[in-house]
């Protein structure tokens, strides 16, 4: 009996090692596929333009040139400031309205519950180009085309459904008797929600925060709409370097890893704590 035993888990240990290794392989194709720009822009940001039309380059080419170039640029600084702006504030705001709602719909018992939340996930369900010339006269009657606070408001409305609908899972799943000892020590509902139910849905409120932020800083399509030059945005701002007939390849790389820097830096310090709100996000599901 020993041997078919031995030879079954060999079997079996062959028939791991090999999804293993398609798995890793699969993994290490997906990374190329996703980096493999990413890179050849930084490569395109770093040498000059010269010696990559030659076919060839070499280190002692390396120059920091564009991005000395861009960043004193004051055409490039200001949508940049404008994206910094439009994007923490649209973070701040969301985050704030939104984890109050979702508490409240986490916690709370009423009519018509569940059919609002199904109504804010319509609303991440409506393509953006449909509401785009709705958008277009809303803002220019009310004065805020081509504003920062018109982007603002347009993103707080987009990113805020998305926040409260990713928000109910994880206040839904603190455990209320903690609140409840919260309430007999004195506290009110407020204050249970921000010394109790916030500290504990940190991991989540991370990475719902982060994913707020990538969205109202990168977007393209409405800040295009929604502009002409006051408040022009960084993704905007770097499409612009392709003409006509003719494209500025270095400065459009440069720019498009300026654009990609904050959020790359920002997903780094932030990592364990998006790791873990996804992955409690995906427990609760």
């Amino acid at each position: 009996m020993s041997a078919p035993t031995g030879s079954g888990r060999g079997r079996r240990d062959r028939r791991r090692l090999a999804g293993t290794i398609v798995h890793r392989a699969l993994v290490a194709l997906l990374l190329i596929y996703l980096l493999a720009p990413f890179c050849w822009m930084v490569v395109y940001s770093l040498f000059p333009p010269e010696s990559l039309q030659g076919g060839g380059f070499a280190i002692d080419q390396l120059t920091l040139g564009a991005y000395q170039r861009l960043l004193a640029d004051g055409s490039f600084l200001v949508p940049m400031a404008n994206s910094a702006i439009v994007g923490i504030a649209t973070t701040v705001i969301t985050m704030t309205l939104g984890s109050a709602c979702a508490y409240v719909l986490a916690r709370a018992r009423f009519r018509g519950r569940q059919a609002l939340l199904l109504g804010m996930l319509t609303v991440q369900a409506i393509p953006v180009i449909v509401l785009a010339v709705p958008l277009f006269i809303l803002l220019r009657a009310f004065g805020a085309y081509d504003q920062l606070i018109g982007l603002i408001i347009t993103y707080t409305a987009f990113i805020l459904p998305l926040v409260v609908w990713m928000m109910v899972g994880f206040f839904a799943d603190l455990p209320p008797s903690l609140e409840r000892a919260a309430r007999i020590d004195g506290c009110n509902r407020l204050q249970v929600m921000t010394r109790i139910a916030v500290p504990l849905a940190a991991p989540g409120m991370a990475a719902t925060a982060i994913l707020a932020f990538i969205t109202s800083w990168s977007d393209f399509f409405l800040a295009k709409v929604l502009t002409t030059s006051k408040a022009v945005t960084l993704p905007v701002r770097t499409a612009a370097f392709q003409g006509l007939f003719a494209m500025d390849y270095t400065s459009a790389a440069t720019a498009g890893v300026i654009t990609a820097v904050p959020v790359l830096i920002l997903a780094l310090l932030a990592q364990k704590w998006i790791i873990r709100g996804l992955v409690e996000g995906a427990v609760k599901g």
